[in-house]
């Protein structure tokens, strides 16, 4: 009787598990989409911009960035993506371009120099922090140095200068400015010593000569470091130091020049500019910043 119940109930159990079985494979399932914003389901943010946790609150710290502060932890991120970047040159290529005169020789003729002239100039400034330069002059030298026994003589003569000048505030106001650069320098000359005074020991009576014209070419690099500064509108003043050395030059039986134009007296390393300024802008727009 007892083997008989058991032998019931396991078939009652099988019978059940198969009707189970083909209610299941006759059921159709439907996928649901779920609906956005439902739990675990990301909401894809509008614009593809990222989505920030309910929790973070922005905040500026003491140099004004934009702080994200997550007020259940209390931790911090600065927001990078609200931070402006500078462009590395803020300037277009093609700034402006600049021409010049130096009167530094003019007036120091005022004060009794004896040699010099005048040159112009003119540069172009590339990102306000490149400007290639050009110079052109025109000078002269009629000198009877103290305490010696000749004149020398030089007639007007024309010199070239060619080189590069650096912004060092290129990412700031073009009306301001502080360089330094090189040049190299070329002149062809002639040049003549007269009224040369050789004393005769024997007979103690001063014999006077002249030597004869030479003509020859020099050669020099200068170092220089100039300020510019905007006196009004498109107008500004310059002054720059430039220490300068002799590169080649031509051979001459009678000794070397005592002065070379747009270099100066031989043994001079040092010299100076000053020049009134004209500049034409060609684009001194900032470029935008960007992040």
């Amino acid at each position: 009787m007892y083997l008989t119940r058991i032998i019931f109930v396991f078939i009652t159990l099988i019978l059940t598990g198969i009707s189970s079985m083909e209610s299941l494979a006759q059921r159709r399932i439907t996928p649901v989409e779920p609906k956005a914003g439902t739990i675990g389901t990301p909401v894809q943010p509008k614009n593809d911009e990222p989505t920030r946790p309910t929790s973070l609150e922005e905040r500026k710290d003491a140099q004004g960035n934009i702080v994200l502060v997550d007020t259940i932890t209390g931790q911090e991120w600065v927001d990078s993506t609200a931070i402006t970047r500078k462009a590395k040159m803020i300037y277009p290529l093609l700034e402006s371009v600049s021409v010049g005169v130096n009167i530094w020789d003019p007036v120091m003729k005022m004060f009794g120099q004896k040699y010099g002239g005048m040159d112009v100039w003119a540069e172009l400034s590339l990102h306000n922090r490149y400007k290639p330069i050009f110079e052109f002059g025109m000078s002269s030298c009629d000198d009877t140095p103290e305490e010696m026994n000749y004149t020398f003589k030089s007639k007007l003569a024309p010199y070239f200068r060619i080189g590069m000048n650096y912004n060092i505030f290129y990412n700031n106001s073009p009306n301001y400015q502080f360089c330094v650069g090189m040049r190299y320098g070329f002149t062809p000359f002639s040049y003549q010593v007269t009224d040369v005074t050789v004393s005769d020991g024997y007979w103690n009576e001063p014999t006077h000569f002249d030597l004869p014209r030479q003509s020859t070419t020099a050669g020099y690099f200068e170092l220089v470091a100039s300020v510019k500064v905007m006196i009004i509108k498109s107008f500004s003043l310059g002054w720059s130091i430039k220490y300068h050395s002799i590169l080649h030059e031509g051979k001459s039986q009678y000794g070397k020049p005592m002065y070379i134009p747009g270099f100066g007296k031989r043994g001079n390393s040092f010299t100076g500019s000053f020049s009134i300024i004209y500049t034409i802008p060609l684009n001194n727009r900032p470029i935008e910043s960007v992040n």
